[in-house]
């Protein structure tokens, strides 16, 4: 005698598309979710290659940047890790204005690094001068910041940042740009951003699980002199984490903000 198993009949309900208003996860466009359907191939093959060859200038677009863009399989969580194992070679200076921020800090302690906190109330930004006052009185080797600190709603004075910062000889700028890239302006290049790293499920309206990262020149020169960055996250190598039905879905979302909505400035 045999039994079948029962199949639920009833249809699921699907939230409306565009209705779901948080900073993230973000609602992600039908078009984004059919890339994630096909079928696997090699993580290793030439089609993953050609993939993600197709994928870089449009990432690059997006990010504002010539520079390569780091693709990773982790939460941007995980490049903040590769921001301080990468960049700071004994001390940072860390502005914290809300709870990203705060992991930021705890990160670069975490990693064994000496951190030094320039602290402000939530709901305030740390202003340039303040920046500037701090590294006078306290020499570091990087500043880490969030650009929008997602637990306040408060998008601080990058660009400020990056003129103060280079007014000292050797110090790295990493940027926390998860809720803020695409969906603000993010110039990585023109404010020269030593490390800046988003999640793709904030602005760029991707599914979680890959984060995306940009490491200046100076960031990888500084990398290659560091020890412990650990495999999964060496800035001193030039090279991209693929997660195929993840990394799939990159054909579509940047082609659709510089193609079909005219360029990334059109959704700032």
């Amino acid at each position: 005698m045999t039994s079948t198993a029962s199949v639920p009949t009833h249809a699921v309900a699907v939230p409306t598309f565009g209705k779901f208003f948080l900073p993230g996860p973000t609602d992600v466009h039908p078009e984004v979710l059919e890339a994630m359907i096909r079928p696997m191939v090699g993580h290793r093959s030439g089609t993953m290659e050609k993939l993600l060859q197709n994928v870089a200038p449009k990432l690059g677009a997006v990010a504002r940047t010539s520079r390569p863009v780091f693709i990773g399989t982790n939460s941007a969580t995980g490049f903040m890790e590769m921001a301080v194992r990468n960049g700071v070679r004994r001390r940072a200076l860390s502005l914290v204005n809300g709870a990203f921020s705060e992991r930021f800090a705890g990160i670069v302690g975490a990693c064994g690094k000496e951190c030094i906190r320039l602290d402000v109330p939530l709901g305030a930004a740390v202003e340039p001068d303040m920046l500037r006052d701090s590294l006078k009185r306290t020499p570091v080797d990087a500043v880490t910041c969030v650009h929008s600190e997602t637990s306040t709603g408060v998008l601080q004075d990058v660009a400020g940042y990056a003129e103060v910062v280079q007014e000292f000889d050797d110090v790295l700028l990493l940027v926390d740009c998860v809720t803020s890239m695409v969906g603000s302006p993010v110039e990585t290049d023109a404010w020269k951003l030593d490390f800046a790293f988003t999640g793709s499920q904030k602005a760029l309206a991707l599914p979680p699980g890959l984060a995306l990262g940009i490491a200046s020149e100076r960031m990888v020169n500084r990398a290659k002199t560091l020890e412990e960055r650990g495999p999964p996250h060496d800035g001193g190598r030039t090279h991209a984490f693929g997660c195929v039905p993840h990394t799939a879905n990159l054909r579509k979302k940047p082609a659709r903000v510089t193609r079909k909505i005219r360029g990334v400035r059109s959704v700032w």
